[in-house]
């Protein structure tokens, strides 16, 4: 494993952040002591081609929640004129 020290990190971000995104893992150390590990993410973890992820169940549900429902006012400008009109 790779260890930088947090200034390296601060100064070298870009490059340490693509040594990371090929697969290595990268020690950070503050004065000599180990205090995080930056390693690559899965994409399971990450939400990268994770099919039916909840965010996408969650919008689905969203959309067919207002395809099914029958809108107040014929757009949103004539909903704001009343909306505002409204104590």
């Amino acid at each position: 494993m790779q260890s930088v020290t947090a200034k390296d990190l601060k100064n070298r971000t870009g490059e340490i952040l693509r040594r990371v995104r090929a697969g290595a893992s990268v020690a950070v150390t503050n004065r000599g002591r180990r205090v995080a590990v930056i390693s690559p993410v899965s994409p399971a973890v990450a939400g990268e081609s994770a099919p039916g992820n909840a965010d996408s169940d969650a919008w689905a549900e969203i959309r067919a929640a207002l395809a099914a429902t029958a809108p107040e006012h014929a757009d949103w400008r004539e909903a704001l004129r009343l909306a505002r009109r409204r104590p």
